[in-house]
Parts: C-alpha cells; sequence; structure tokens
C-alpha cells in the first residue's frame, strides 16, 4: 500500500480551510486598521438589515477582515435602500 500516503496528501492538499470572517468594527477600532477602499450598495428593496447584510456580503467578495457601516439610508418614500461602508485590514 505505497499509493496510500499519495491518496491521503492529495486529500489534505485538496481540502479548502476557510477564510477568515469579516468582521464589522466601529470608528475608534478603525482608527487602529489600515484602509483599503469602500463598497456601496444603491436601490436595494428590503430592509435596514438587508442593506447591512448586503455590504457585508460585498465586503467578504473583497475579503476584508474588517469593514465600517459609514451610513445607510433610504429616500423616505420606497423602500429602496443605498449605502457605504470602508474596508480595513
Amino acid at each position: 500500500m505505497k499509493i496510500l500516503p499519495y491518496i491521503f496528501a492529495s486529500i489534505v492538499a485538496g481540502i479548502s480551510f476557510p477564510s477568515q470572517a469579516t468582521q464589522e468594527i466601529n470608528q475608534a477600532q478603525a482608527a487602529g486598521h489600515q484602509s483599503i477602499g469602500t463598497v456601496s450598495i444603491s436601490g436595494l428593496a428590503g430592509s435596514t438589515d438587508d442593506a447591512i447584510n448586503a455590504l457585508r456580503q460585498k465586503a467578504k467578495q473583497e475579503n476584508a477582515p474588517y469593514y465600517r457601516i459609514v451610513g445607510v439610508e433610504n429616500s423616505g418614500d420606497s423602500s429602496d435602500w443605498s449605502g457605504d461602508a470602508e474596508l480595513y485590514r
């Protein structure tokens, strides 16, 4: 069974390890991190939570370890939301 170690090594090498979760930070915490860009949403139908979740997902897609919500708003006459988040490492 000389092939068994090669099979084991192939399996271990192919395992995808989970990346660090993207974490929301506040303005005071952001002072200790380096800004690496921003993400935005607009015209998102739903609630405030939906808008925040969309910003979180965009930060995660950019592989940002940290993000800070800069602002989330709607026009008041609809359920369409827009928002911005700054990304940090």
